[in-house]
Parts: structure tokens; C-alpha cells; sequence
């Protein structure tokens, strides 16, 4: 028999849940789950408990107990618009997209100006590639809560998806003002302005990247190629020996040093490079290509 009094039920609940979002703070999933397991034994008609112990389930992958804890939670309270997303995003998950659209649009009749309902919608949309209606949703979620990172990113993602690259452009820089370390957005803008054959400005985010990452010999090598596009040969040279001198396996900086030998025309000297290249990665179309190529100048001289 439970000689617990109903307040000190409430406190250990109380705690037990507390400790569940500390250890899931700490990405401590398992450790956030068997709190949250204990503190249903005490109140098993307790939504939130519900909930929370489908979500753990859901980001464990484990989608099976993921919407049965949802159903458990809406049968407590069936206005639950999260447990709705969570029920959703189990389907979404599983590329079971008309269940994933049943659940969210369940929750947005409930909640329409909620920011995670919008969030998921725009989420969904973009896996269904309705990058249009996707970008609606992404921008309410952004009305919604303006310093959301993931939301900008996402948006510009998508206004990508929708080949609309000065905006993609605007929203990534956007990410960057909110978090000036996050090192695939300053590597996502230096390959769009690269691809656009802004070099400068592609140059400006790698040596951003490069103070984070000093000896990334991928990044060293895409600097000095950056500058042999630019003109600036000797410049090139430095980075490309430098990426070498890093990773001597880095098929990419042979290349890249091939290259530069033949802009100078020692064409014996980029051909050794272009092959050292092609033995290092023969799987790789592009080292055999700059050997043809190169062979082939070499015959019409």
C-alpha cells in the first residue's frame, strides 16, 4: 500500500520530471527517460508525463512507443497540440507523410499560431517538396519567434530549393549574425558565392572558416584554388603546398597544384601532379580528365 500523501506524490513528480529535462538538456535521452518512467508509475493520468515520455521515444527512434504514449496523452487531454507534432513527426519520421499531414493539421486547427505547429508544417511541406507552401509556414514560425536559428536556416534552405539564391544568401548570413561559429553556414556561403564566381566573397567566409579550423586541409586547398581562379597565382601556391604539407593523401591539393603548374605552362611538372592525384584516387573522374586534357594541349602545341 502507497502511504505517500498526495503533495509529497506532487513533489516527487515534480522532481522526477525536472531531472527528466536536465539529463534531456544534456542530451542524456535513456537517464531522461527512466525519470520520466518512475514519475508515470506515481501519476499515470499525468498528460505532460505522457508527453514527455513520447517525445524521449521519438528522438530514440523507437516510434511504436512513441505514438502510443501520444495516444495515452491525448486520451487525457485530446487538445494537446504537442503531443499532436510528436504523434506527426513519429509518421513524418517513418515517410508516412499523409499521417505526418493528418496529425499536424490536427494541432494547427488547435493552435494555429504556435510556432513549433508552424515550424513542423513548413518541416513537412519541405519533405514533400511544396517548398512554396514550405517557406509560408517557415516565415510564420519566424513572426512567431524572430531569433530562432534552425527557422532562418531553414528558410534558407528552402528559398535554395526554390533557386532563389540572393535570399538563401540573406537567410544564411542572417544565421550567422545569431551564431557567428557555425561553421557549415560559413561554408555553405563560401560555395555559393564561389558558384557564382564571386570569388572575393567566397574568400572572405573561408578565411572565416580557417580561423576556426587552422589546419583544415580541405579548406586550405579550396583557399589557395579560390585564388588561382582570382589570378593570384603565388598566393594559390601558398595554401595548395600548405593543404599538402597537412595531408599528403589529399588527392584534391595535387590537383589543385597541377593546376597551377599549368596556368604557368611547366606542363611536365602539372602533368606529375595531376597523376599523382589520379593514383591516389583513380575512382575520381576528374583527376584522369585534367591528364587528358592536359595531353591534349601538350599534342596541339
Amino acid at each position: 500500500m502507497n502511504n505517500e500523501k498526495p503533495t509529497d506524490i506532487e513533489e516527487k513528480v515534480q522532481e522526477l520530471f525536472s531531472q527528466s529535462i536536465n539529463h534531456y538538456e544534456l542530451y542524456e535521452y535513456d537517464k531522461a527517460l527512466d525519470c520520466l518512467l518512475e514519475a508515470e508509475i506515481l501519476e499515470p493520468q499525468n498528460g505532460d508525463i505522457q508527453r514527455g515520455i513520447a517525445n524521449i521515444y521519438l528522438m530514440l527512434k523507437d516510434f511504436e512507443k512513441t505514438i502510443s504514449h501520444c495516444k495515452s496523452a491525448l486520451e487525457i487531454n485530446p487538445e494537446d497540440d504537442i503531443a499532436l507534432l510528436i504523434y506527426g513527426s513519429a509518421y513524418l519520421q517513418q515517410g508516412d507523410f499523409d499521417k505526418a499531414k493528418e496529425h499536424f493539421q490536427k494541432a494547427e486547427k488547435i493552435n494555429p499560431e504556435s510556432f513549433d505547429v508552424n515550424f513542423n508544417l513548413g518541416v513537412l511541406h519541405k519533405n514533400l517538396q511544396n517548398f512554396k507552401k514550405a517557406l509560408d509556414f517557415f516565415q510564420k514560425a519566424e513572426s512567431l519567434d524572430p531569433n530562432d536559428v534552425f527557422t532562418k536556416y531553414s528558410i534558407a534552405e528552402t528559398y535554395e530549393d526554390l533557386d532563389k539564391i540572393d535570399d538563401a544568401i540573406k537567410y544564411y548570413s542572417k544565421v550567422l549574425d545569431l551564431s557567428a561559429d557555425a561553421y557549415p553556414i560559413i561554408m555553405r556561403l563560401s560555395e555559393l558565392h564561389y558558384d557564382r564566381k564571386e570569388y572575393d566573397k567566397s574568400l572572405k567566409y573561408q578565411m572565416k572558416f580557417l580561423k576556426l579550423y587552422p589546419d583544415d586541409h580541405l579548406v586550405i586547398n579550396n583557399i589557395g584554388y579560390t585564388y588561382l581562379k582570382m589570378g593570384e597565382i603565388e598566393k594559390a601556391l601558398e595554401y595548395i603546398e600548405k593543404s599538402i604539407e597537412i595531408n599528403s593523401e589529399f588527392a584534391h591539393a595535387w590537383n589543385s597544384l597541377g593546376e597551377y603548374y599549368e596556368i604557368k605552362e611547366d606542363y611536365k611538372k602539372a602533368m606529375e601532379q595531376y597523376q599523382k592525384a589520379h593514383s591516389l584516387e583513380k575512382e575520381n573522374p576528374e583527376h584522369k580528365e585534367a591528364i587528358e586534357r592536359l595531353q591534349k594541349k601538350i599534342k596541339e602545341k
